[in-house]
């Protein structure tokens, strides 16, 4: 399978940070009756770090943007937030300094897990972050179909929540794709329109166009997505969010999936339905890794929250993972 979402389960790190503290990754626990685990209360980010071209500098990309959706998501499901941005930052740079390796880069889940409290009383969260290291090659392009799960509506399971129980179905999704020989799964929406990848959201290009489902359509909103926004914009590549019909997908020229892990990945066909892999979406892809590894920026202040890239390491003083 192309897709790499699934490198969490397949890497068993040194260290995790829970609440500051670098703790052993085989000793953190929760508590059977928290609602963590009750009642699927949790919410999280997925971050990524990434080594310059020299690897001299490793760097962490839009963490404050990171931070705030991560608010704004507790908030919702009344998650108090115990910790300041710059704690946040400083758990990440810490495990990062035991887990670095030279050549690779990391993807950080910072997730808050409900730990005390019931139905909105006396409310407590740790905040745990784990970390995995990431091949710096490009990915293959993903096969997909369309799933017959669907993504809940805003009253349902509000998909701009970033919550580990918006996975559920995402799961089943992804289950029934890879039993029929697919990297994963596109959901539709209660409408019948695309909403989003199982862990990604869905891009297509026609004619030089990009277009992709605005959050109102049950998708999360990506700030990868956004930054290939303004790439789009920098590029002179017409970049709209509009619904998109199941059909129009399936006749799009191009197709490719965004996320923090996913980056832009190209889609080589879904239902049987082949798309280019050459077009404009491989040159937004390609112009998109040049800000990520710094080689080039782009217009931050045209961006709906602050991109910052935030020097973790500086190549001399990693840790025992250098």
């Amino acid at each position: 399978m192309a897709h790499t979402a699934s490198l969490s389960q397949l890497q068993t790190p040194k260290y995790a940070s829970v609440n500051g503290e670098l703790v052993p990754y085989e000793d953190v626990t929760i508590h059977i009756g928290a609602e963590a685990l009750t009642r699927a209360l949790s919410v999280f980010e997925g971050l990524k770090g990434y080594w310059d071209d020299q690897g001299a500098v490793f760097s962490l990309r839009a963490p404050r943007w990171h931070y705030d959706r991560l608010c704004r998501s507790a908030a919702l499901f009344r998650i108090p937030i115990g910790f300041s941005y710059e704690e946040y930052v400083a758990a990440m740079r810490a495990l990062a300094e035991e887990l670095l390796v030279t050549g690779r880069d990391l993807w950080f889940r910072t997730t808050l897990y409900v730990v005390e409290g019931h139905w909105g009383e006396a409310t407590r969260a740790d905040l745990v972050i784990t970390a995995f290291t990431q091949a710096m090659h490009d990915p293959e392009p993903m096969r997909m179909g369309v799933s017959t799960w669907r993504r809940a509506a805003d009253v349902a399971l509000p998909a701009r929540v970033k919550s580990s129980a918006n996975y559920v179905i995402a799961r089943l999704a992804r289950i029934d794709a890879n039993r029929l020989g697919y990297d994963d799964a596109v959901l539709l929406n209660d409408h019948g329109r695309v909403a989003e990848a199982t862990g990604a959201c869905v891009l297509i290009a026609n004619r030089g166009r990009v277009v992709t489902p605005p959050t109102t359509e049950g998708c999360l909103d990506s700030i990868t997505t956004a930054v290939l926004e303004q790439v789009c914009h920098e590029l002179g590549v017409p970049f709209e969010r509009r619904a998109i019909d199941r059909t129009e997908l399936l006749v799009a020229e191009e197709c490719g999936v965004a996320g923090t892990i996913s980056e832009l990945t190209l889609i080589s066909e879904i239902d049987t339905f082949d798309y280019a892999l050459d077009g404009t979406l491989a040159r937004v892809r390609a112009a998109y890794l040049d800000v990520m590894r710094g080689r080039h920026t782009i217009d931050a202040a045209a961006l709906p929250g602050e991109f910052e890239m935030v020097d973790l390491v500086r190549q001399g003083s990693t840790g025992s993972g250098s």
